[in-house]
């Protein structure tokens, strides 16, 4: 058809104009793929963080008790459901620790490290230590390394654990690194060793689970509500405000993507038509040999259209660089601002394909009217404008 090549002679003779019609969206791609690489990234660590170092289902306490009393009956019970990976029976607090001169406020957290681990994959996190000798040393603690850095603890120290009136003497057995704002606050102690601390017995404050479907932790949870007194809650239910917080920037996502169109689309609508108006005589002659308006809509259509797969491909391979360029430095965040502690990228196939289809649709949106200008000229007034 010659119409694409008439379109491609003039790309070929206008080595300016499809230059900075390229950059444009070359620009535009490459910033698009790297703030969703950014999004993502950010996703991914917030959903890390609320799902995968989290438990999915939590059984608490009836409205009128402070504690889970049947605990074991409870923990016996949830096995039964479907998909059930670790069941933890869990006893937390807050608690004053103390190592010398320092004191810090802290969370403990008592519970059985055999259930635990499955439930929170605690040892992947483990720094120095072994995480099953809570079993076997009452007396032991797994701290956050940022909390003992700020104590200026060592394994094997001792320090003081207390809560109102009661306080014991503990040895640090390991540390831990979750990489989430627990570091500065988490100390894990056995079950046993909780139930002293809070002298209310043998109680819990919670029976957790992990399940291999993170989806059908609300039908787990509805049931358990049907069934039990107990108040049961899903994942979703406790990070409520996180998932909104995703939900609400994927809104400006979209009007970011919208915003970058509208500047791009403008400025390669804003070339193509200074090309139009120093092509007013070829026009008026391509019309006057038989050429039909189609036809020339098609002409500066294709233009716009051929520019665009050589726009896609350089933003691509810009934002590739460029997220690359960014994930060589280890860009710390702080965890309780962001809920995340570092700057992740991730480029997915999908951010790709979206580049493609948007540098199609800004050339082609931005095309269409410098070629329906074009299409409406009157030959004779065409010619004898220049």
């Amino acid at each position: 058809m010659y119409e694409f090549t008439i379109a491609k002679s003039h790309i070929l003779r206008n080595p300016k104009m499809a230059f900075f019609t390229v950059a444009a969206v070359t620009l535009a791609v490459a910033v698009i793929v790297v703030f969703m690489g950014l999004l993502g990234g950010f996703e991914e660590e917030i959903i890390t963080t609320t799902v995968e170092n989290n438990p999915h289902v939590y059984v608490q306490p009836k409205p009128d008790e402070k504690y889970v009393y049947l605990y074991k009956t409870i923990s016996a019970r949830l096995w039964d459901y479907p998909g059930v990976e670790a069941v933890s029976a869990r006893l937390m607090g807050n608690a004053a620790a103390k190592y010398k001169d320092r004191v810090r406020g802290a969370e403990f957290l008592g519970v059985n490290p055999a259930n635990e681990d499955p439930l929170m994959k605690v040892k992947k996190d483990i720094v120095i230590g072994n995480f099953q000798d809570l079993e076997n040393r009452k007396y032991s603690a797994f701290l956050g390394t940022k909390l003992a850095e700020e104590l200026k603890l060592q394994p094997e120290d001792d320090f003081i654990l207390a809560r109102g009136n009661i306080s014991m003497r503990l040895r640090v057995a390991g540390l831990f690194e979750t990489g989430s704002a627990k570091d500065k606050t988490l100390i894990y102690i056995p079950l046993a060793t909780a139930q002293d601390l809070v002298g209310k017995g043998d109680v819990v404050s919670e029976v957790d689970v992990r399940i291999s479907d993170i989806y059908q932790a609300p039908y787990i949870v509805s049931d358990l509500n049907s069934k039990f007194r107990y108040e049961s809650k899903s994942w979703q239910d406790m990070n409520a405000d996180v998932l909104k917080l995703i939900q609400t920037q994927s809104i400006f996502s979209l009007i970011f993507y919208f915003l970058i169109f509208v500047i791009a689309g403008f400025g390669i609508a804003n070339t193509m038509i200074m090309i139009i108006s120093r092509r007013t005589k070829e026009i008026g002659i391509l019309m006057a040999m038989g050429a039909t308006r189609w036809s020339i809509l098609k002409i500066f259509l294709l233009e716009s259209l051929i520019l665009a797969p050589p726009a896609a491909l350089l933003g691509s391979i810009l934002a590739v660089l460029t997220a690359r360029l960014i994930m060589s430095y280890d860009i710390q965040l702080p965890s309780e601002v962001y809920m995340v502690s570092r700057m992740n990228i991730t480029m997915k196939p999908e951010f790709f394909i979206n580049a493609i289809a948007f540098a199609l649709g800004v050339n082609f949106a931005a095309g269409l009217y410098p070629a329906w200008k074009a299409s409406r000229m009157d030959p004779v007034e065409a010619i004898g404008s220049i």
